[in-house]
């Protein structure tokens, strides 16, 4: 049937059903560029948290900003205080600014004048006040010497001998709680060598020591009993992330390890860096999931494992950017590591897990399985085969992190203070260090005073003998 064909109120029919479906399909394009905004939208923002995850293990060159730059950002500014990681100082607009709580007055002082400074007239009343609020130190205090008389008793009944305990009088030494307390936050806190220790003893208080005996001080404070604690804790824990890095001692290689809970910081100064340092620190029986990296002496310690993503990232990142071929594997990785933290975001059931588990390993394993000859992408699909077990523990279990940011981060207080001491002496000063690195890291983690534990700590009179203030794994040849 042609349009001739057609009598009027036909045609008209027929030009209404095509202006609605017209209005229809306009009404579906709408609806479709709603949904490509949005999901553009929903990329942005997963891009922006993925350079998060990156940023704690990307050198500064390549840092890049997970926040939108300031409109200033391109002003002509000393280039001394251009920062390099894509954002700016101070807070983000929007932000309401904060200020230092002063706290109130503990005296009043009036201020008054009885002449003009410039005529030299008498001034009748003051016609107002402008306060001002000053805080101040006290003047170096001199130390307080106090002589404790401890009396000894001996048991009628059994012969035992008592010597009477004060909690401010230590077993050893002739320091107090608070010397030793503030000997060690100086040394670990404030990063000052004991030669410097000791003079600020000198200077704040008149106390005279010398650097061996803020040695000593500080090294008193570590042999308390309160590391053992910290050991426990971390032994007992489900998920604890793992990591190490170098250290000297007496100039030879050694590795300062760091075992990290989400309250507790354990810190493990040995010559060794194979499988023994966790099977001792962990224990043989451990059962929970070590978060690391693909250093082997993880595996060799235990198949519980969460390989870290940001390293694989970062590592893929670094072969895209010289190899063609690797530009494909960079962003399928991406794209399944975004999208599993998306996915995970709507709290999936113990049954999703495992399927979602299924999936992405079926997926991890496809990608895998091409032949390249190419070295470093070769390479790099070899690291990602040979972890296959251990990439994805974290969407079946929701305790465990997809990356090791968490000991990375434990690990920046000691590769500083190495930057400092140099060197580590011998086992005593590798006991000390790790004892101590492990109680301040704690303690902030718990939202403690470090101040005021180690007074506590010092105060206990729990120590361990300095035979056993020695690390325990011995040099692994």
């Amino acid at each position: 049937m042609n349009g001739d064909d057609l009598t009027k109120e036909e045609l008209l029919s027929r030009f209404l059903q095509l202006e609605q479906r017209v209005e229809e399909l306009e009404q579906e394009l709408t609806q479709k560029n709603k949904r490509i905004e949005e999901q553009n939208e929903q990329i942005e923002e997963l891009e922006a948290r993925l350079r998060k995850y990156e940023n704690p293990h990307t050198p500064p060159s390549k840092r890049r900003s997970a926040t939108p730059r300031s409109p200033t950002s391109d002003s002509d500014e000393d280039d001394d205080n251009v920062r390099t990681d894509g954002g700016t100082p101070g807070r983000n607009d929007g932000h309401d600014p904060e200020w230092r709580t002063v706290s109130d007055p503990d005296e009043e002082v009036e201020v008054t004048c009885d002449c003009c400074p410039e005529c030299g007239e008498d001034l009748d009343e003051s016609v107002g006040v402008s306060p001002r609020l000053v805080e101040e130190i006290p003047d170096p205090q001199p130390p307080v010497v106090t002589r404790y008389n401890r009396h000894c008793y001996e048991c009628e009944s059994c012969g035992t001998a008592t010597v009477a305990s004060h909690p401010d009088c230590p077993d050893e030494g002739q320091f107090g709680v608070n010397v030793i307390a503030q000997a060690a936050l100086s040394r670990y806190e404030q990063r000052l060598p004991y030669r410097k220790i000791a003079d600020r003893f000198e200077q704040l208080c008149g106390l005279e020591l010398s650097g061996a005996s803020a040695w000593h001080a500080t090294e008193r404070a570590a042999r308390g009993a309160a590391i053992q604690k910290i050991r426990r804790h971390i032994q007992d824990a489900d998920v604890v992330h793992v990591d190490e890095t170098g250290v000297k001692r007496d100039g030879d290689q050694a590795w300062i390890w760091t075992f990290r809970t989400a309250e507790h910081t354990l810190y493990a100064v040995r010559e060794s860096r194979g499988h023994d340092v966790p099977a001792e620190v962990l224990g043989e029986d451990f059962a929970g999931t070590v978060v690391c990296d693909g250093w082997t002496a993880y595996p060799a310690f235990t198949s519980n494992l969460q390989r870290c993503w940001a390293h694989l990232l970062r590592e893929a990142e670094d072969v895209a950017d010289d190899h063609k071929k690797g530009e494909r594997i960079h962003r399928s990785l991406r794209q399944m590591y975004v999208g599993l933290q998306a996915w995970l975001e709507t709290d999936p059931t113990v049954r999703e897990r495992a399927q979602m588990h299924r999936s992405a390993r079926a997926e991890l394993t496809s990608l895998v399985e091409r032949s390249e000859t190419d070295g470093a992408v070769a390479t790099l699909l070899g690291k990602i085969e040979g972890g296959l077990d251990h990439w994805l523990t974290f969407v079946g279990e929701p305790a465990v992190s997809p990356t090791n940011n968490a000991a990375e981060n434990a690990l920046r207080e000691p590769v500083v203070l190495r930057k400092i001491i140099g060197t580590l002496r011998n086992d005593h000063g590798m006991f000390v260090h790790e004892t101590l690195l492990s109680l301040l890291a704690t303690w902030r983690q718990q939202g403690r005073n470090p101040y005021e534990e180690l007074k506590r700590v010092a105060r206990d009179n729990e120590m361990i003998s300095r035979a056993q203030a020695v690390p325990v794994v011995e040099p692994s040849g």
